[in-house]
């Protein structure tokens, strides 16, 4: 995993494809139409998300970053799965991510308890 949270081959593709028609337009070689029709983009799947800067040690966010990788999951969805459990239990509830019950089945299938 890299400092980049990319999630799909299909998310670099389109941030590659829109640095092209940026570097196209400062050259001259794109223009824009304002009379065309322009299509919309496609409606956020899921809830929709907010940006939050936070600030933590980097020795925290080295080891956040290995956690992230050794669950093959991106730093940011872990750190929103953290923060979900967090809250959980701040609040007294008995709700449970799917993620995190998955990895919990996943670690005892693993390491089956001695008997």
């Amino acid at each position: 995993m890299t400092d980049n949270e990319y999630e799909t081959a299909a998310e670099l593709q389109a941030h590659a494809d829109a640095a092209r028609a940026a570097e196209g337009f400062l050259a001259g070689d794109v223009q824009i139409d304002y009379d065309g029709t322009a299509e919309l983009p496609p409606v956020p799947e899921g809830e929709p998300m907010v940006m939050r800067g936070v600030r933590i040690p980097a020795e925290m966010d080295r080891r956040i970053k290995a956690a992230a990788d050794r669950a093959g999951i991106p730093f940011s969805a872990l750190i929103r799965q953290w923060i979900e459990l967090g809250l959980t239990e701040s609040e007294d509830d008995q709700s449970v991510s799917l993620a995190h019950l998955r990895r919990a089945i996943a670690h005892v299938v693993q390491h089956p308890p001695a008997a």
